[in-house]
């Protein structure tokens, strides 16, 4: 009751009246508004829990629900990484194979290359024999028939042997 009263002092003193406890009637009012919040809570403290304690469990819910997203989101993250990992790997084996491939290639082309070389000179040399005899037929049959139109010289067929061996060999 004394906090009450100093609770009104400063409204009467803001007011400028003249205020006297007895001719109140706070007593009344405060034990009217104590039952007032009694009967209220009894009607209302039950459905206020039920309220609160519903509202308790969405929001774990979503709580729970976002954490559970979360971690998938981690999961997906931690794979895409391994992923990443696992196709750098495969990048850097296939760049790999690759330069051992080529090199592979070009020694295979090198070597064929001077096989291809090697065959060609040997072929040339051979042409070359071949166009050196056809050229000395040439020459010695060229001889022969200028011999056996102008007759200057008669040789027997002993010495004709000698010269075609001596101009073919």
């Amino acid at each position: 009751m004394k906090y009450i009263l100093f609770l009104l002092l400063p409204a009467s003193l803001l007011f400028g009246a003249d205020v006297n406890v007895s001719d109140t009637d706070i007593v009344e009012r405060v034990i009217n508004f104590v039952i007032f919040v009694a009967i209220l809570w009894y009607l209302v403290a039950d459905k206020l829990k039920n309220v609160f304690a519903t509202r308790r469990e969405k929001i774990s819910k979503r709580l729970d629900e976002v954490q559970d997203k979360l971690k998938t989101a981690k999961k997906a993250k931690e794979q895409a990484l391994r992923r990443l990992e696992e196709a750098k790997e495969k990048a850097s084996d296939m760049v790999a194979t690759a330069k051992k491939e080529a090199y592979l290639v070009m020694q295979k082309i090198d070597e064929q290359s001077k096989i291809d070389i090697e065959n060609i000179m040997k072929n040339n040399e051979t042409l070359m024999d071949f166009e050196q005899k056809k050229m000395e037929r040439e020459v010695v049959e060229e001889i022969l028939l200028e011999l056996f139109k102008t007759k200057i010289g008669s040789f027997e067929t002993s010495d004709y042997i000698n010269i075609l061996n001596k101009k073919v060999a």
